[in-house]
């Protein structure tokens, strides 16, 4: 029995060594990789690149020298793929995936995007293989970095935006802007402008762009006008065009535009709508009395 006992506590033991043996301590990346997607206008953009950490350093100037090639990040080159053709900066990037370097300076940086996204920091870079350089100034941060950061914000209805870079006190922004917009207006124009449409969907979806996009709040209406003699019982054209005469601040056509939608509404039993509208045309009345 004893020899059992002690066979059993030296398997035990020879398991508790064999497992402290294989214990590691794994520290966490200087420069953790990271990525995301963003939907711009009809564009899909995707970002890949490592952050670095300030901890503690000076880094324009110091850790990254001023006015020499840097790998804009850390480890592997950052990598930006777009799924259509964009405007980056003030030149159009073609679909594809690409490498994006950077020159800092003091006051501007000059950005570089290069066909090469197999580069491990600056090491092999090839000036050859770039596909454009523009310059952008710096700004301030409005908070401190501690972290190395991208960012794809700003996006407007217009397929607009700007991807920024962060670290430090330092931001850069450049600006982005999708194909979709064009390719909307240049719709708009053929069918609409140029082809004179009876189709009352499409009239309200020129009106409704104009009104997403902040344009000729006046043209929107009349193509929502031309729509409503098209087919009269659509609540939605009436209701838009009441939004678009109160940001012109035409109160009586708003009042006229919010009635015939409660007319319409009131066939559907839209209380709440309803009841929404008439508010709004209780306010109007009060600003045209002032």
């Amino acid at each position: 029995m004893k020899k059992i006992i002690f066979i059993s506590f030296m398997l035990f033991q020879s398991l508790l060594i064999g497992a402290q043996e294989k214990v590691q301590i794994r520290t966490t990346s200087a420069s953790p990789a990271s990525s995301f997607d963003q939907e711009v206008g009809s564009a899909i953009i995707k970002i890949a690149y490592s952050r670095p950490l300030v901890r503690g350093r000076k880094i324009f100037g110091e850790l990254v020298p001023f006015d020499k090639l840097w790998r804009t990040g850390a480890s592997d080159c950052t990598v930006i793929n777009t799924s259509e053709d964009i405007s980056f900066g003030k030149s159009i990037l073609k679909v594809g995936s690409y490498s994006i370097f950077s020159i800092p300076s003091v006051n501007e940086w000059t950005i570089i995007v290069n066909t090469d996204t197999t580069l491990h920091g600056e090491t092999g870079y090839d000036e050859k293989k770039d596909v454009m350089r523009f310059k952008v100034p710096t700004e301030k941060s409005p908070n401190f970095y501690e972290t190395f950061t991208i960012e794809l914000n700003d996006i407007n209805s217009k397929g607009e935006a700007f991807l920024k870079i962060f670290w430090e006190n330092t931001m850069v922004k450049i600006p982005i802007k999708s194909k979709e917009d064009d390719t909307i207006l240049a719709l708009i124009d053929q069918h609409i402008v140029k082809g004179k449409t009876q189709d009352a969907t499409l009239l309200f979806q020129a009106a409704n762009y104009y009104y997403s996009t902040n344009r000729d709040y006046k043209q929107a209406i009349e193509w929502l006008l031309e729509a409503e003699k098209l087919n009269p019982q659509n609540f939605y054209y009436p209701n838009l065009r009441q939004k678009l005469a109160s940001e012109n601040k035409d109160y009586p056509k708003a009042i006229e535009a919010a009635k015939r939608a409660i007319s319409i509404a009131d066939k559907e039993k839209m209380k709440k709508t309803i009841e929404l509208l008439n508010h709004k045309i209780a306010d109007w009345e009060v600003l045209l009395k002032k």
